[in-house]
């Protein structure tokens, strides 16, 4: 098990707030089916959006949309969520616990749904991309549960307890990886199944690896390399515990 502090759902302040992220998000995203994962709709932001053309600093600032990126569907995060869909009946059941770090479009946590887990969170510190995340639920047929809390400052010590714990493509920077890791050694109980997607970035590092157990990978469509510098695949692991 994971134990976490207390959960810290994602709500904004007023609902009329939220209702303006919802109304944003429907207004600069498609939805879209082109990637790993085509039994999930998601909102993102795709090259036929006119917020994905515009250079940034030719274009006048887009509230909720400074930093989107919970409206990409990363290659590491398809992996992790289709690897979810293949295999996930073989360790999520209707007891389990799923959380979802780094949620951003919340793809993970609605597979994880859409097979049977019995419980999810998708989290996420941006409370934007929780909104997302929910919308996206709710394209589905689903509803997701959110959190916008750092859970990567909690301790170990404290209540809350999850079985599985999936990140997709958190490994985009050195420092945040080895945090992480630092993290998932704090955290880590007998029986926590933990999974990474990943296309290759720079924090998956030699001791980084080491700690890691090939599970699958996943060629990538041909759009999903052409938006995505050319990365041609995605691989699944599996954080194993120090021996």
């Amino acid at each position: 098990m994971l134990r976490l502090g207390r959960w810290l759902f994602c709500r904004t302040s007023r609902r009329s707030s939220c209702n303006s992220i919802e109304e944003a998000i429907e207004r600069h995203t498609r939805i879209s089916r082109e990637h790993l994962t085509p039994e999930i709709g998601l909102h993102l932001l795709t090259p036929d959006c006119p917020l994905y053309t515009v250079p940034l600093e030719d274009s006048e600032p887009v509230k909720y949309f400074e930093e989107p990126f919970w409206s990409i569907y990363w290659p590491g995060g398809q992996a992790v969520a289709r690897y979810i869909l293949d295999e996930g009946k073989s360790f999520l059941g209707g007891g389990s616990r799923l959380l979802d770090i780094g949620a951003g479009c919340g793809a993970a946590a609605i597979a994880a749904r859409m097979i049977g887990a019995g419980d999810v969170l998708a989290n996420d510190i941006d409370e934007v991309a929780c909104v997302a995340a929910r919308m996206n639920g709710r394209l589905n047929d689903l509803e997701i549960r959110t959190s916008s809390q750092n859970l990567l400052l909690q301790p170990r010590t404290s209540p809350g307890e999850f079985d599985v714990v999936v990140i997709g493509d958190l490994l985009y920077d050195e420092a945040l990886a080895s945090n992480l890791e630092a993290w998932l050694d704090g955290s880590l109980e007998p029986g926590t199944k933990i999974l990474l997607g990943d296309p290759g970035r720079h924090g998956l590092g030699p001791s980084l690896r080491k700690r890691l157990r090939h599970l699958r990978t996943y060629p990538l469509p041909d759009n999903v390399r052409r938006e995505n510098h050319g990365y041609a695949e995605a691989a699944v692991w599996q954080f194993m515990q120090r021996q």
